[in-house]
C-alpha cells in the first residue's frame, strides 16, 4: 500500500530527528508544533495529550496508521513534531487516516 504525504512528511520529521515518541519524552520538551495520538491510545493517554496540547498551544491530530509503524517504537501511541515547517506540511497534507482533533494549523 501506498503512503500518503503526511506519512511521508512524518519520515522526514522522523530521520531528521525532529519526531519524538511517548508522553514522558514528549512532557520535557520546549517546544512542540503539532501532537499525534493512535487512535488505539487509552483514555488517559488522551487526556494527557489534550493536556500537552494545550501546554504546547499546539493542533492534536488523531491517526489512524499505528503510531509504532511511524516512530518505529513498540507500544508508541502518541508522536510530536519538533519542526514546525514539517508540521504545517503534515497538516496541510492530511488524508483520511488523519483527523484534527484540536487546534489548527500554525503559521
Amino acid at each position: 500500500m501506498q503512503r500518503s504525504k503526511a506519512e511521508t512528511f512524518l519520515g522526514f520529521a522522523r530521520r531528521s530527528g525532529n519526531l519524538r515518541a511517548g508522553v514522558n519524552a514528549i512532557a520535557t520538551l520546549k517546544k512542540v508544533y503539532l501532537l499525534i495520538i493512535c487512535r488505539t491510545a487509552s483514555a488517559n493517554t488522551r487526556k494527557e495529550a489534550e493536556k500537552l496540547a494545550v501546554k504546547f498551544a499546539c493542533p492534536l491530530m488523531e491517526t489512524g496508521v499505528p503510531a509504532e509503524k511511524i516512530s518505529g517504537k513498540e507500544n508508541c501511541k502518541l508522536l510530536a513534531v519538533t519542526d514546525g515547517e514539517l508540521a504545517k506540511a503534515i497538516t496541510e497534507n492530511a488524508d483520511d487516516n488523519f483527523t484534527i482533533i484540536s487546534g489548527g494549523c500554525k503559521n
